[in-house]
């Protein structure tokens, strides 16, 4: 009764005001409507760092009030995530459609005007990289290249010049929202030679002209109230892929996924990173992506130890200690761990009860459509050249209302479809799942041949070639 008052109140506060209308002085909300909702809550978190699950009411809307709330970039999630920019005396409305989250996400009330142009940011950025793709922007000589992303990022300019001109906002919010302008033209630049095809990247590395790089000495590389932006954390991987790669190009070739890339990527890290924050990120990104796709015990144990001695954050060392002994439980030889599945029909199943034949596992969830329609193709695809596999396709973190809507909007392969509905945390545990990009491929009866493969590898094809051939 209290939160439905509140809510009306809100309603009553903001029904007069625009979006630049002087900040309140009677409290920090966010609150909203989900349309289409997939769960009877949404997520808050800041940095990493889970705040609250906020119940919506039986009109699909719901009211937080904030406590003691410090500036900068929050996490909203209801399936999907994006990030809010939330200011003490900021009283927020979003209106979100699940069946089309980042297009249908907009604000109204005091702080809407700033987190409106972080949701125009976005989906610019969605659409320069879907036009990188089609003009082969990548594929370009280093001043051609130069002047396409440029012409992106004066794009991005000039929306934030236009912006600033018409709505008083705080320094830090005009710092983020130049960060994310600049920063995605760094990451850019970082990829470049790592995304060039055609010739020796080693030779094409070399061949950069000196001033290629300027920028790097304007960057800051220890900004912690960056960490939270999608760009800012691309060029940091970007710039470690590259500055890693230069250690070794003269001994092997490159491989993001390799013992020795890992090796130098984390001890550069560990030496360049003094800010806690940032360098606790990066380090248990790296060595989570790491532990997630490599079958080298013996590079793992390595890489292992060298990270629990650098962590700074014991919350993240937890963490990856609990990874760690989830991977001995799927070594390759050892049945993987039987989970509990429901069927389309409502059955309840194992993997132990519905592995038949040789197959590869992947997982989805409506929290990247993306990834699930492309995850879903390349599986039919992969069956019709070998046809001696078949494949089981889990979604997870979705219930089955959502779930069973999803199949037949995208008319995924039905009898190949199941449904998790444990504990999701549980499932971590049990299948060491950092992310939904794990595959496994499992004999006719369930004994793991690889447990760190990913449906959209380049070598997936000859891994699972390699599997027959047992």
């Amino acid at each position: 009764m209290i939160e439905k008052l509140l809510f009306f109140i809100l309603i009553l506060l903001l029904a007069g005001c625009g979006s630049d209308t002087p900040k309140a002085d009677t409290g920090t909300y966010l609150g909203g409507e989900v349309v289409n909702p997939v769960s009877n809550h949404v997520i808050l978190s800041k940095d990493g760092i889970f705040l609250d699950s906020i119940s919506l009411d039986q009109n699909n809307r719901f009211l937080y009030q904030f406590k003691n709330t410090p500036k900068g970039i929050y996490t909203f999630e209801h399936n999907e995530e994006q990030i809010v920019y939330i200011e003490p005396g900021d009283s927020l409305l979003l209106r979100v459609n699940t069946f089309e989250f980042d297009e249908t996400l907009t604000y109204t009330g005091y702080g809407a005007s700033e987190n409106n142009l972080l949701i125009e940011f976005f989906l610019k950025n969605e659409e320069e990289n879907n036009l990188m793709i089609q003009r082969e922007i990548y594929q370009q000589d280093p001043a051609t290249f130069s002047r396409s992303i440029l012409s992106f990022k004066n794009e991005r300019q000039d929306m934030l010049d236009e912006f600033l001109k018409s709505h008083d906002v705080s320094d830090d919010f005009e710092s983020i929202a130049q960060a994310l302008v600049d920063y995605d033209y760094y990451a850019r630049l970082e990829v470049y030679p790592m995304s060039h095809f055609g010739v020796d990247r080693v030779d094409f590395i070399k061949s950069l002209p000196n001033s290629f790089y300027d920028y790097r000495k304007k960057v800051n590389f220890n900004e912690a109230k960056f960490i939270e932006l999608y760009p800012y954390q691309r060029f940091l991987f970007n710039y470690f892929n590259q500055a890693a790669f230069r250690e070794y190009f003269t001994e092997e070739t490159y491989n993001p996924l390799s013992f020795t890339h890992n090796l130098h990527k984390l001890r550069l890290i560990q030496s360049e990173i003094k800010n806690d924050s940032v360098k606790s990120f990066l380090l248990t990104r790296t060595i989570k992506d790491y532990l997630a796709n490599s079958n080298d015990k013996k590079g793992g144990e390595t890489l292992y130890e060298m990270y629990m001695n650098q962590i700074p954050s014991e919350a993240d060392k937890k963490e990856i200690r609990d990874l760690y002994t989830a991977n001995k439980k799927i070594e390759t030889g050892k049945r993987i761990p039987d989970e509990q599945l429901l069927t389309l029909q409502q059955d309840t199943v194992t993997f132990e009860t519905s592995i038949k034949k040789p197959a590869f596992i992947f997982f989805w969830s409506n929290n990247n459509k993306t990834h699930a329609k492309r995850a879903q193709q390349l599986a039919e695809s992969y069956l019709e050249k070998f046809p001696e596999f078949t494949f089981m396709a889990i979604n997870v973190n979705d219930d089955y209302t959502s779930w069973k809507r999803s199949i037949e909007r995208y008319d995924f392969k039905p009898q190949n479809q199941f449904l998790f509905t444990g504990d999701y945390n549980q499932l971590v545990k049990d299948l060491a799942l950092s992310s939904t990009l794990k595959t496994f491929i499992v004999d006719q009866n369930g004994f793991i041949i690889n447990a760190h493969t990913n449906l959209f590898s380049t070598t997936f094809e000859s891994e699972l070639l390699t599997a027959l051939n047992k």
